[in-house]
């Protein structure tokens, strides 16, 4: 038998460490969204098929304090999220106060990380997807379950640009009031906001994929985070909000893919520092104009992602009644606020739900 020559050796040796890198990555995430997984406590759960033939998940929490005679109230999560970002913890999340304070809640999950479409439809879905198709999908279906004739939307980052974009430039009716917690209208003139620009050119080769992997991503690092880990290495957290085991639950179930087509959007309007629709029909930045919806937002006074100047210029672009909140040591709460401190931090449910409740129950604006 012939030896085997150096370049074969080294090809075969090449080829044995990647399988062997592979195995162990994909053990390492399927280990760590076992252990992290945290038990969903919905109501109820609906696979809701939209106009153009994808899928969106609707959960309920049903009241669990005394109804009030107000509306279902709709919260939609921010990129790279999922319904669970609001009801990660049956004693500490946004969907549940909003039940205990006697409101029948519905947790949106959009497109792409639970669609049994096929992978270049996903590819091709775009934020202009959500605001024409999943959000009125999303209306239609809750009102028609509860028979509610208007919603209450709560959206955090994207969540809330979708509203302003669907209340806004697409003309779009059915919610009563809108709040917006960390949800930016420009992405230019902050340096924080520029400097970003330039992390997904590290994705790059995940962009040609159907979904730009963040699930993957955080489930590879969640076992390895601890709450000095955010503020030193990551853009959006504030370690003193978090202890190891609320982190790493976090990252293992809040998170999800994104359909490429989105990602890319969002990198053109990073890039080049506009809020429209890729075929230039909808300048979103404009249509805020166009809102007559009572609108809530609120900044997080360190947010890096979504600084409070790029949050706030809707309040001086919106026309119907706006009030406004920053939360921070310097306006009055223990901690400072980055981006996804403003719905899983510490105090979140606190220091931002529990001023956006109130403001949401009040009768008169």
């Amino acid at each position: 038998m012939h030896p085997l020559s150096p370049g074969v050796s080294f090809l075969l040796a090449t080829l044995a460490l990647l399988a062997a890198t592979v195995a162990f990555l994909w053990a390492w995430v399927a280990l760590s969204a076992r252990v992290f997984r945290v038990r969903a406590f919905f109501d109820e759960s609906y696979d809701v098929a939209t106009e153009d033939g994808a899928t969106i998940v609707l959960s309920r929490i049903r009241p669990r304090g005394e109804p009030r005679g107000l509306p279902p109230v709709v919260l939609c999560h921010g990129l790279a999220m999922n319904r669970r970002a609001f009801a990660l913890h049956e004693k500490r999340s946004f969907a549940v106060a909003f039940a205990e304070r006697g409101r029948d809640v519905w947790l949106l999950e959009l497109r792409g990380s639970a669609d049994a479409a096929p992978p270049t439809a996903i590819a091709k879905a775009s934020f202009d997807d959500y605001a024409t198709h999943d959000v009125p999908a999303a209306l239609a279906f809750v009102r028609e379950k509860t028979g509610a004739n208007e919603v209450d939307w709560v959206g955090f980052s994207m969540g809330g640009m979708l509203a302003y974009a669907f209340l806004g430039a697409r003309r779009g009716a059915g919610v009563r009031r809108l709040a917006t917690i960390g949800s930016p209208v420009r992405f230019s003139e902050h340096p924080a906001a520029r400097a970003f620009a330039t992390f997904p050119l590290l994705l790059s080769p995940f962009l040609s994929l159907a979904r730009t992997p963040f699930r993957w991503l955080a489930l590879v690092a969640a076992p390895l985070v601890w709450p000095g880990v955010p503020r030193a290495l990551s853009r959006g957290l504030r370690g003193e909000h978090y202890n190891g085991r609320w982190i790493r639950r976090m990252m293992a179930n809040t998170l999800a893919d994104v359909p490429s087509g989105v990602s890319k959007q969002f990198v053109r309007w990073l890039r080049a520092g506009t809020f429209d629709s890729n075929d230039g029909r909808f300048d979103y930045l404009d249509g805020l104009a166009s809102i007559t919806v009572p609108t809530f937002i609120v900044a997080g006074s360190h947010d890096r992602l979504a600084p409070p100047t790029a949050v706030l210029e809707a309040a001086e672009r919106i026309t119907a009644p706006v009030e406004t909140l920053q939360v921070g040591a310097r306006f009055g709460t223990r901690h400072d606020y980055d981006h996804l401190d403003l719905i899983l931090g510490r105090d979140a449910v606190s220091d931002v739900f529990t001023p956006v409740a109130q403001w949401l129950d009040r009768r008169s604006l």
